[in-house]
């Protein structure tokens, strides 16, 4: 069986806090941290140091004012580092690399995990699109509980379903109105006679005494007799449409205007009363460049049905709305920063003015709430537009038994999915939501520290406890004579621009989900099947590129030379650090545990960090695994080795007796020379202490392949990311990700016809399912033995 061709560079590691069977197990329950007033006898205090070796080029963050990205200064110059003995890395990225590391691999809370608390939406394909309803958002009766509201089914042509087949419609419910030169449907002139058979393509076009200006003047009388919400008397006639057939507008209020393009050229006999409905403003360009065609909502007193609109439903049209807006607040924002910056825009970025539904023009037009509205407000506007005649046109999902399960401003619009919950809601059902008082404080919030985000309401401020691990400025090595470690552009450049790439956002679904088990989703799961409960979040990871180990910027792929100040949007490098570039720092700890100083210690050996089959790597590459530090980490930036070189820890009781007797007080009352070559055995003697089957854990297998990546020879990247870009997407990878819905939602619909293709699978870090066999188990020790062992004698 032959190996993967490529491997996701956006991956996840699972959250699952597994507890080991039988077993109290700290590391992975919560509770309150012991308090900063006092070191308990047993836990151990004392200093670190460690090496940082760069491994691929590392920008360590530091922006400038033209938008670049440059190698930290310590003397903080505004351009960044000039020279190697300046540069440095920022000790809050080297503290934001460890914390989140010690937080993965613990299975702890998220300590910052704010802006997910409503229900994220997401496009529907266009094969979706087909079993939806025509609907008009109306009032309830006075005496009807829940939101006031309910949804008025138009049935068309269609008797109202027996139970259990709603999504098995005879016609298609809602009369097409045409709307373009390319409908696929007849245009008579004023007369009634036929004039014009339209089609996409301009050769099966077919005119009858008629020239293209005709057609246009036709098409603008009928839009005129056809105005939005207008109700109108009208005759169709009947086509075969797919499995099912439609109803094609043939006269309005008496007038012949259209019809299907064969079969008879008589109006028909039956006559209806409907509704007009186009989804975008008077004058506005189509939403997409496909809809040839508006609508007629209509149902009849026989098959009049209502249905009502529980709280969840109108939640999530809320946030369909709100998504909208606030991608239009995006955009204006990111137009205004052009400007100022005279950049030119991007052709495939969206414009804060393309066409919009009538709904959120309802809302930016004068008299609505603006584009500053917040949930609360769309939500008042949505019930005084219900209530004026014939209501809120809209399309709705419906259960097989005729319940209203969502409800979306266009058929390939934003939408939410029937059972989907905020990410915030699978937080806290997974048990990783940041801790909101100290019982809650999980591994990491006790070692790092946390800031709840809500006060308490006993002590009337939030719960925040500091953290014990302080770490030092971060001092560039000692550079040999020859090497060039601080990387800075040449003959009159600027730096280099790095590929643009597109990563999965989190409305995508799969790539941010786990099932229960810790496994990636089914891989037949739709968008529409996901943030549903059961499921569980996970951690962004960006896999090690193996194969980048050595290489310079220029090697990767899509990069080029920048001669003056980035362009908006352009993903620019001003300077960075070459490969082979080293620094020093000290970490200093108090009171931790034996186990938790361990897990630190194990973060900062690199040895470990490599899985079991990998033990005997090869191909003249170090057998260890690397931290992800900086910016360009998808494109095989940052990765780097940090290693602890030396450890010297006393415990609490040892501590209080150095106080007394007064050798310690102004630390741990050791010392270290240069000749001392204790460190790697004091090193050594910490991982002891490692919790029990800790490295057999999904989470920490998992952060463990993650750091060091795969021998195998496939690349590490985004799907498609080289690929060239077709004319129609803004970018190879997000078409990607749209083929790999449209696979998911056919085989859906027709499993036979479609196979669910294996070039989109997206495979999970590690085998969940794979055995679990006991690592290095920790060996138990008596207080006070680390630190005789830590300690110069």
């Amino acid at each position: 069986m032959t190996g993967p061709s490529w491997h996701h560079a956006y991956n996840g590691i699972p959250t699952l806090r597994e507890k080991t069977p039988g077993t109290e197990d700290r590391f992975v329950g919560d509770c309150a941290p012991s308090g900063h007033d006092f070191l308990r006898p047993e836990d151990l205090s004392g200093e670190m140091d460690i090496s940082i070796t760069v491994v691929s080029p590392t920008v360590p963050g530091q922006r400038t004012k033209d938008g670049r990205v440059v190698v930290a200064s310590r003397t903080g110059a505004a351009d960044g580092a000039r020279d190697w003995d300046d540069a440095t890395i920022p000790v809050t990225a080297l503290k934001g690399v460890l914390s989140s590391a010690y937080e993965a691999v613990t299975a702890s809370r998220m300590r910052v995990f704010s802006g997910h608390d409503h229900a994220l939406t997401h496009r529907r394909t266009t094969q979706e699109s087909t079993t939806l309803y025509p609907v008009f958002l109306v009032p309830a009766p006075l005496d009807h509980e829940g939101t006031g509201l309910r949804a008025r089914i138009m049935l068309g042509r269609n008797p109202r379903p027996e139970q259990g087949q709603w999504n098995h419609p005879e016609y298609v419910c809602a009369a097409v109105l045409p709307d373009s030169e390319k409908s696929r449907t007849a245009l008579y002139d004023e007369s009634g006679r036929f004039m014009y058979a339209g089609a996409v393509k301009e050769k099966n076009r077919r005119r009858v005494g008629s020239t293209s200006e005709d057609v246009r003047a036709r098409l603008d009388q009928l839009r005129a007799a056809t105005p939005h919400l207008s109700e109108i008397s009208f005759s169709a006639q009947e086509e075969k449409f797919y499995s099912t057939r439609r109803l094609i507008l043939a006269s309005v209020n008496g007038e012949r205007f259209c019809g299907t393009v064969s079969g008879t050229r008589k109006a028909g006999g039956s006559s209806f009363t409907g509704y007009v409905v186009r989804l975008t403003p008077r004058g506005s360009a189509p939403l997409i460049d496909t809809k040839l065609n508006e609508f007629i909502f209509f149902d009849t007193k026989k098959n009049r049905t209502h249905r009502s609109v529980s709280s969840q439903v109108l939640d999530h049209l809320v946030e369909i709305v709100h998504s909208y807006l606030e991608n239009i607040r995006l955009l204006t924002r990111q137009e205004s920063r052009r400007r100022a910056r005279g950049t030119s825009k991007d052709s495939k970025t969206r414009a804060s003015d393309a066409p919009r539904t009538w709904l959120i023009d309802s809302i930016l037009s004068e008299g609505g709430p603006g584009l500053q509205a917040d949930r609360s407000a769309i939500e008042q506007h949505i019930g005084a537009l219900a209530a004026a005649e014939p209501g809120v046109p809209l399309f709705a999902s419906l259960s097989d038994d005729g319940e209203i399960t969502g409800l979306s401003l266009s058929q390939v619009g934003r939408r939410v999915g029937a059972g989907a919950v905020a990410p915030s809601v699978l937080a806290e059902s997974g048990g990783i939501s940041p801790a909101r008082d100290y019982a809650q404080a999980s591994p990491a919030d006790r070692v790092w520290g946390f800031v709840a985000d809500e006060k308490l309401e006993a002590q009337g401020q939030a719960a925040a406890v500091r953290g014990r691990i302080t770490i030092h400025p971060v001092m560039p090595a000692h550079q040999a004579a020859g090497e060039d470690w601080l990387r800075l552009p040449k003959d009159g450049g600027t730096g280099w621009v790095l590929p643009t790439l597109a990563s999965p956002k989190p409305s995508t679904g799969a790539p941010y989900l786990h099932t229960k088990d810790g496994a990636p989703l089914p891989g037949g799961a739709t968008r529409g099947e996901t943030y549903t409960s059961g499921q569980h979040l996970i951690r962004k990871v960006y896999p090690s590129h193996r194969r980048f180990i050595g290489q310079q910027v220029g090697r990767v792929p899509g990069t080029t030379s920048l001669s003056d100040r980035p362009e908006a949007g352009q993903s620019a490098v001003g300077s960075y650090l070459a490969p082979g570039a080293r620094f020093t720092a000290r970490i200093s700890f108090e009171g931790l545990t034996e186990e938790e100083l361990a897990i630190l210690v194990w973060l900062l050996t690199p040895e470990r960090l490599v899985p079991r089959g990998e033990k005997h790597a090869s191909q003249g590459q170090p057998v260890v695994g690397f931290h992800r530090l900086g910016f360009g980490k998808p494109l095989g930036l940052g990765m780097v080795e940090i290693r602890a070189t030396d450890v010297v820890a006393r415990t609490g009781a040892e501590m209080a007796e150095s106080y007394s007797d007064l050798t310690g007080c102004l630390g741990t009352g050791t010392s270290r020379t240069s000749s001392d070559d204790g460190g790697q055995r004091r090193v050594e003697s910490c991982l002891d202490a490692l919790p029990k089957d800790f490295e057999s854990r999904l989470a920490v297998r998992a952060f463990v392949r993650a750091a060091f990546g795969w021998e195998d020879g496939a690349a590490v990247r985004y799907p498609d990311a080289h690929s060239p870009v077709n004319d129609d997407d803004i970018s190879p990878i997000t078409a990607w990700f749209k083929a790999r819905e449209e696979n998911r939602v056919n085989h859906q619909s027709e499993p036979k016809k479609y196979r669910l293709e294996s070039r989109f699978h997206l495979p999970g870090l590690v085998d969940s399912n794979a055995p679990r066999s006991s690592g290095r188990r920790g060996k138990r020790r008596r207080s006070g033995r680390h630190s005789r062992e830590a300690g110069p004698k």
